[in-house]
Parts: structure tokens; sequence; C-alpha cells
């Protein structure tokens, strides 16, 4: 019950900062799994839902990092990885959750390399992360269909291989 109340309180800063959610599918409670962190869609393919770690099973700040970074994810859930622009966003506003919310240590000591290039990416923008995010949303619906000439509409002056890099698709989980 606890971990479904923190989902609807991060859902609701994640629709405040980036926009309202894909309804078309249907919202299912977050658990844990040997492989998680990632999202999971229901057999059926109706609902989505994140799974975490079984060290957020155990340590409630990592839970809350985890968790945040799938509900990015989970605003308009896709199959297989996400672009580096998501994975950018997802870890930034994990980051903003656990500066918020006093949580440092749940933040991993270090993020893989893949995630802080996403990282420093999205951070190179100008307008910020989360206005810029919000406004691909507003354009496209889904962080994963910016394309490099959005991104260059959106962010003048930014260099052509940052919007390639960003439009590029994780090789990691999301």
């Amino acid at each position: 019950q606890s971990l479904w109340k923190l989902q609807l309180k991060l859902l609701a800063e994640a629709e405040r900062l980036l926009g309202p959610r894909d309804g078309s599918l249907l919202l299912c409670q977050p658990n844990f799994a040997v492989n998680g962190p990632h999202i999971r869609h229901t057999p059926m393919r109706d609902g989505v839902f994140a799974e975490l770690s079984p060290n957020a099973a155990g340590f409630w700040p990592t839970a809350v990092f985890e968790l945040a970074h799938e509900t990015v994810h989970l605003l308009n859930p896709v199959a297989g990885a996400a672009r580096y622009f998501e994975e950018g966003v997802a870890v930034e506003f994990s980051l903003h959750v656990a500066d918020s919310w006093n949580l440092q240590d749940g933040v991993p000591d270090c993020l893989s390399t893949g995630y802080t290039d996403a990282l420093r990416l999205v951070r190179s923008l100008s307008g910020g992360t989360f206005s810029v995010a919000a406004n691909v949303r507003e354009s496209v619906v889904a962080l994963d269909a910016v394309t490099t000439e959005i991104l260059a509409l959106l962010c003048p002056g930014t260099h052509q291989s940052t919007l390639s890099h960003l439009t590029q698709r994780f090789p990691g989980r999301g």
C-alpha cells in the first residue's frame, strides 16, 4: 500500500513538471523483481507497472529513486529501449525527487556511464531539462518520439552531435 501511494505521489510530481500521463494503459501497482528496475506491460498489454530492484525492497530511499526514474517511463510507456533523451530526463527527475525529499542516501554512488552521459546531455540543453521535456511532450506526446529537428527548434544553438546523441536508442534498460 505504501509503495502504491508513493507511485501516485511521484506520478503527480512528474505530471506537474512534464505533462499528463498517457491514460490509454491502466497504471498498475509497482512491485519488486530480481531483474528490476524497469517497467513492464501486463500480459494482456492493457496496463503497465514499475518493477523495482531487490535493493529498493530493503532501502526506502533507493525505492524512491528507482520509482521516480521509472515513473518518467510510465508517462508514455514503450516496449524496448528508450532514447537517451528519455533516460536523461528520468535520471534528472530521480535526482530532483531525491533532492526535494532530502533522500540523497538513495542515490547510487555511481550511475553507469550511459546514464551519466544521458544526464549530461539533457542538462546541456538550453531552457532546462523539465521545460524542454514538457515542450517535447506537448509537441509529439511522448519523450521517446523526440527527433533532432524538434530538439533543434526547442533548443536553438545546441550542437548537432548532442541532438543526434539524445535521439539515439539507449543501450541499457529503462
